[in-house]
């Protein structure tokens, strides 16, 4: 059938708004026990709620948790580590007080902890004493700006049922409690400000008994380096993620010490943003199944620790996160390049079977823009890595000899990086006749330390050069419009875009969601897990930052912004307070810059109520159609544009 010509930016598309966000459910953390599967569910038309989901070795699945229960952790904000199944009983935090409850599988559920103030994550289940070990963090206020975090014990015996009782604090931060297969050795994360988790994370082992923790020792991380993920074998060997090397590569706890089991130039850890998190399992005859990322693209492997050998699966995934053990197979997060994110079951020999997908649509492979990993050069020969998304339609294709308008994406964090696999936001983007350009620039998590480590000191400089660099690398190839770029981030990314628009004059428009726009007020108001973070991002010391915050903040130098700017922002945002886009729009407004500005009540710092997700991304369209002047062919979003008239 030929393709309807017409112009790049207005093709009619079938994927909605509502379908992103709507009718994609939030697939989150995943536990296996035995042949049960249990797991984390957002259901954005539920007001972004999570559920814990059962999966029994029948294959009948069933939701543990009615309203108002919702299985998320606040623990650094950023939470993870809400969910516990285990084979004597299963565990979560809940949203809305933070206390820790038991749900049976015929759905009874009943409260464990009663404190006040206090948050909970990533628990472990203490057979030998009868507890939970958990990741505590107490609050003696609302969002304390400096609650004390610990290691606690939350008692499991009848006579002393949900009491809690600490086993280790004094560090800032502590995270991934695990217990070896005797209950002998617990092994734990921690670090302390300035620092963030994949700076300078020291893993540490100790005995626990009914008092605390004795014999403690350090095993590997600090100094400069970080171990990630530390996870018992059944025979009681210690595996975990550590950076020595530069590279975030698989050791092992032996005689004499850690022990490099596979020296890889790759990735093997992941970023802990969020508590929880898994890049490996470790399979019943010893080997590991293993998540990597090398060269801009996301692989699984399985890893034989006593040859080192690494034997890549064709799995034909995108990426696989939060690997577990379920039965002989591998059950995780998965992504494709076509089919929406799912809970899939991964066979040794790479097969993969679905369990659950976040969404369900008919269309075909080819209205889906698969993303091509860009190894792109940028300011002084620095390498920049991005991926690259075409235009696609089954109906419609762009004039001959023109380019498409491009959306140039700044992921968050800044240590992150831009997803891998089919994301329907994109697509929505894609199939509307737009390119789609997702940048990892300096800073980014993938890439090693060195690459991450470039954005030290350099944030809002090297991370917007970048972007910049990527996105005329991109308009060299023809692939792109260079008068038809736009910018859109959230977070650090919206600090990215803030600051791309008031340095440089690339970009024909921008939208910010929940960006920084004022390091001075970012650093007063953040809360306690990223409150050394600025620091190091912008070379700075405590007590000795106003000169350089004042350049590098786009709020002074929003005179120097000219092109229309939307914003986005939710009102309970405590890790970017409403008050930073607030003050950006105002100031741009006043100087008669088209700007529209949507807040949104009960959100905070990433959007989960459906409405809001598919409000943003409508006014988003119609914001660049009318910057753009698009005739498009679907009805825009009414939108209010302060200083519209300078538009035309």
């Amino acid at each position: 059938m030929d393709k309807r010509i017409k112009p790049y930016g207005t093709w009619a598309s079938p994927i909605s708004a509502d379908l992103v966000a709507g009718k994609s459910l939030r697939l989150g953390q995943v536990q296996g026990v035995g042949d049960d599967l249990y797991w984390t569910e957002g259901r954005p038309a539920d007001s972004g709620r999570i559920t814990i989901v059962h999966r029994d070795a029948e294959g009948g699945m069933v939701d543990l948790l009615p309203p108002p229960y919702s299985a998320r952790s606040s623990v650094h904000e950023y939470g993870g580590g809400e969910l516990l199944a285990t084979t004597s009983g299963i565990y979560f935090v809940n949203a809305d007080d933070q206390e820790v409850y038991t749900v049976e599988t015929d759905g009874t559920i009943t409260r464990l902890t009663e404190t006040k103030g206090w948050r909970f994550s990533d628990l472990c289940l203490d057979q030998a004493h009868n507890r939970l070990i958990a990741v505590a963090e107490i609050h003696k206020e609302d969002h304390d700006p400096e609650p004390a975090n610990a290691l606690a014990a939350i008692s499991l015996q009848q006579d002393q049922l949900g009491s809690v009782r600490l086993l280790a604090q004094g560090q800032d931060f502590y995270a991934s409690p695990r217990l070896s297969p005797d209950g002998q050795t617990l092994a734990w994360l921690e670090w302390s400000l300035p620092h963030m988790p994949w700076e300078d994370a020291t893993l540490k082992t100790a005995a626990p008994d009914a008092d605390g923790l004795s014999d403690v020792r350090t095993i590997a991380g600090g100094d400069g380096t970080a171990a990630f993920q530390p996870a018992w074998s059944a025979d009681g060997a210690l595996f975990f993620v550590w950076d020595q090397s530069g590279w975030g590569n698989l050791h092992r706890l032996g005689e004499d010490g850690p022990e490099c089991i596979c020296q890889h130039p790759a990735e093997f850890g992941l970023p802990l943003w969020a508590l929880g998190a898994k890049s490996y399992a470790i399979l019943p005859d010893g080997r590991l199944f293993v998540t990597y990322f090398e060269e801009g693209r996301s692989n699984a492997a399985l890893l034989t620790p006593e040859t080192g050998a690494l034997a890549p699966l064709k799995t034909g995934l995108s990426n696989v996160f939060g690997p577990t053990l379920l039965g002989g197979k591998v059950a995780a997060q998965i992504t494709s390049h076509t089919e929406a994110p799912a809970i899939g079951l991964i066979d040794l020999d790479g097969s993969v079977s679905i369990v659950r997908r976040s969404a369900e649509f008919d269309l075909a492979p080819e209205a889906f823009s698969a993303g091509q990993v860009l190894k792109l050069q940028g300011k002084e020969g620095r390498t920049t890595w991005a991926l690259y998304y075409p235009p696609a339609s089954v109906d419609h294709a762009g004039p001959e000899g023109d380019a498409p308008p491009m959306l140039v994406s700044a992921h968050g964090g800044p240590t992150g990086m831009a997803d891998r696999g089919l994301k329907l936001k994109v697509q929505y983007w894609t199939s509307r006749g737009f390119a789609y350009l997702d940048v990892d620039y300096a800073g980014s998590w993938g890439y090693g330390r060195a690459y991450r480590e470039a954005l030290n000191g350099q944030w809002g400089v090297a991370d917007v050069e970048d972007v910049i660099a990527a996105s005329e690398a991109v308009v060299a190839k023809g692939l792109a419009d260079p008068g038809k770029l736009m910018i859109s981030g959230g977070s650090a990314g919206g600090y990215t875009v803030l600051s791309a628009l008031a340095f440089h004059d690339l970009y024909a428009a921008g939208a910010s969601y929940y960006g920084v726009a004022d390091l001075e007020k970012l650093l007063a108001l953040t809360h306690k897990f990223e409150s050394g973070y600025l620091y190091a991002l912008t070379g700075t010391q405590s007590g000795n930052t106003e000169a350089v915050f004042r350049e590098r903040s786009p709020l002074e130098h929003a005179d120097q912004i000219s092109s229309p700017v939307i914003f986005f922002q939710g009102d309970k945002d405590f890790v970017v307070p409403p008050g930073q886009s607030r003050d950006m729009a105002a100031s741009l407004e006043s100087r008669g810059v088209p700007v529209a500005y949507f807040e949104f009540a009960g959100e905070g710092h990433g959007f989960r109520a459906a409405a809001t997700i598919a409000q943003s991304l409508q006014a988003e369209y119609a914001f660049y159609a009318r910057v753009l002047n698009l005739a498009v062919e679907e009805n825009l979003a009414e939108i209010n544009i302060k200083n519209e008239g300078a538009l035309t």
